[in-house]
């Protein structure tokens, strides 16, 4: 059998797979909001490395132990942070009075405080603050004084929330990057996201998905730091505190309740901190989750190379007396190989892509092709694969261009124009894929139309007749995205979907169509209605008679497709004569 690759060498197709077989109960628990996510610094790769601030903090302590004004009060400091990290600091005391980057034992160092930093920021300095490391010496206000724009794992858990899949994130991180991509994602629409870091926030407005961040937050704490810097939470004292402070306490009910209530999907948290370990397990307290689990999901999922200790504790705690005699299921269920990059953008193509075979599947109802659903699916799970397939090297590039690529489809569709804002996001349905079977105004929009041209596009690249690129022009004759026929010789064409005739009508009065290479598939019917009583072609407007070295602008129905064949390869057949590349 071949051994399963590891977090950082899986793939999203290879991921894609695995939801799609043994994490399938995962994800429909997803699509139904049975699950929260829990995101730690993992998922914060753009963020200040850990490794850098020790380094930072370490130099700044040292330059005052050495320092003949603060030596007295700043030499203890230094020894004890050695101290934590080698077996005798005094053999390193001849390098006390040289920069510590040029230390031969600085790599060794940094690793070993990175393990325990909780212990290390908790060292105290006479007459400062409890948090003195991490304020001044750390400095870690400066330290996210110029954030990173968001990776592709925050655009993602982003895309999640928009799309309604997520309503809960506990986060144990300090910076701002989901806020940030909710915030790009959904210019100018207020209210999408409820962020809690003050216990008086429980009590805000709610959003559509709401932020605990239980450790505190660095852009509160820099804008108002008399007011946020106390929740700021990283030192040893701090952790083992944080249950039992007053102020707290209405924090602390509203993770466990998330804990309680909702199923677990972890990204980036070892949970190595105590006060998590003890979240969970009053969760189980209040409401145990089952063993076994079957044929709902597992409560906890992890994504990790292996389960670290922590998350092993926690799974103790969760489990209790059933973990001992379950411990492989309950670990095999409970680990999704992939890291947070991989898993959520797979998530995200997952969810997309049920949606609009929901939507594809009612639109086929009462028609001839009612039976022959699940091959549109195919194809529609096929284009899938194809764009995963392409999400190597820099993910973060890929989310964005991706994301480009998906709101111009969407934008051209629904309102004919270009989106407002390039960088936004265009939300399919903030319905679940279970509501969708049910929704009349989403079945109404034409967006089963779209999905089914989707498939069918997807079906002519699979047949090697032409190849679909996208495309980052912000011209809008070069259209959705273009596509280019197999035969030697044919050039690029943009393609555009259109919900119905006036947007068509709108795009041609706008210049969209003013190269007259075009191919342009319609979600109705009226664009030939209306040129078929005319006297026109439905294929464009009547152009020089003569060869002009042109392809000419070519209008499909995919509506009169649908109603008028009577399965599935009549309708492939058709779709590809009309589209004629």
């Amino acid at each position: 059998m071949k051994p399963r690759p590891s977090a950082s060498d899986i793939t999203v197709l290879e991921t894609l797979e695995r939801l799609d077989t043994d994490f399938a109960a995962v994800v429909d628990g997803i699509e139904r909001g049975e699950f929260a996510l829990w995101v730690g610094s993992g998922i914060s790769r753009c963020a200040p490395s850990l490794g850098g601030l020790i380094s930072r903090a370490i130099e700044f302590i040292r330059l005052k132990a050495v320092d003949p004004a603060t030596q007295a009060k700043f030499e203890p400091v230094f020894v004890a942070a050695l101290t934590l990290a080698v077996d005798d600091p005094e053999t390193l005391r001849a390098n006390f009075a040289s920069a510590f980057e040029t230390w031969t034992q600085r790599e060794k160092i940094v690793k070993a405080l990175w393990k325990q930093y909780s212990k290390f920021l908790d060292i105290p300095v006479d007459g400062e603050q409890p948090d003195y490391l991490l304020w001044e010496a750390v400095d870690i206000r400066r330290a996210f004084e110029s954030p990173a724009p968001p990776a592709a794992e925050h655009l993602c858990i982003a895309i999640l929330i928009l799309e309604g899949a997520v309503r809960e994130v506990a986060s144990g991180n300090w910076d701002g990057f989901i806020e940030a991509a909710v915030e790009r994602l959904s210019p100018g629409v207020p209210g999408l996201l409820q962020v809690v870091v003050d216990p008086n926030h429980l009590r805000d407005a709610a959003g559509k998905a709401r932020l605990l961040k239980f450790h505190g937050c660095i852009i509160h704490a820099t804008q108002a730091p008399n007011d946020y810097r106390k929740y700021l939470t990283a030192t040893e004292i701090q952790i083992i505190d944080w249950p039992n402070k007053q102020e707290l306490a209405p924090m602390k009910a509203a993770i466990t309740a998330v804990a309680t209530n909702y199923k677990t999907l972890m990204f980036g948290l070892s949970v190595q901190d105590a006060n998590l370990h003890g979240v969970f397990s009053a969760a189980r307290q209040t409401n145990p989750w089952p063993w076994p689990c079957a044929p709902n999901a597992q409560g906890h999922v992890f994504c990790e190379d292996t389960l670290q200790p922590g998350q092993k504790t926690m799974l103790r705690a969760v489990y209790g007396a059933g973990y001992n005699v379950n411990i492989n299921a309950i670990e095999t269920s409970a680990h999704l190989r992939a890291w947070g990059e991989q898993a959520l953008l797979a998530l995200v193509l997952k969810i997309l892509t049920h949606k609009l075979c929901v939507l594809a599947t009612a639109r086929l109802e009462a028609t001839g092709l009612a039976a022959d659903a699940g091959a549109v699916n195919s194809g529609i799970s096929s284009l899938r694969d194809a764009v995963a397939s392409q999400a190597v090297g820099d993910r973060t590039a890929f989310v964005n261009e991706a994301i480009g690529a998906w709101s111009r489809t969407l934008r051209l569709f629904r309102k004919g124009d270009l989106p407002l804002q390039p960088d936004a996001y265009e939300v399919l349905s903030a319905s679940s894929p279970a509501q969708l079977a049910a929704d009349q105004n989403a079945q109404a929009s034409g967006l089963g139309e779209l999905a089914i041209a989707l498939a069918m596009l997807d079906h002519g690249a699979g047949e090697k007749l032409w190849t679909l690129k996208s495309t980052s022009s912000s011209a809008l004759a070069d259209g959705a995205f273009t596509a280019v026929a197999s035969w030697n010789g044919a050039t690029e064409r943009p393609v555009f979907i259109v919900r119905s005739a006036g947007i068509a009508i709108e795009l041609e009065k706008q210049g969209a169509f003013a190269n007259d290479n075009a191919i342009v598939i319609h979600g109705d019917d009226l664009w030939h209605m209306m040129r078929d009583a005319s006297g026109g072609s439905a294929r464009g407007p009547k152009r020089a008679p003569g060869r002009t070295g042109m392809p000419g602008t070519r209008h499909v129905s995919i509506a009169r497709m649908i109603e008028s064949e009577p399965d599935i390869a009549s309708l492939q057949k058709r779709f590809i004569g009309e589209v004629t590349l």
